[in-house]
């Protein structure tokens, strides 16, 4: 038996897995999963001009 074969049927790109997804994160399943402390409101929409702010931002700090 190789290390894949007990992913076999479980894996992402089953045909099933995006609606499950979809279904765990409209329930709120995801934020079971993080701790307490982080934020789970208040994040900015992902606007063209915020994301190139924050490409900007990496690209400053790889830099340093």
């Amino acid at each position: 038996m190789s290390g894949n074969d007990d992913m076999a049927g479980r894996g992402p790109d089953r045909p099933e897995a995006a609606a499950e997804l979809t279904a765990f994160m409209e329930a709120g399943a995801f934020w079971r999963l993080v701790p307490e402390w982080v934020p789970r409101t208040g994040f900015a929409e992902p606007t063209p001009d915020l994301l190139r702010d924050v490409a900007a931002g990496l690209r400053q700090r790889s830099q340093a």
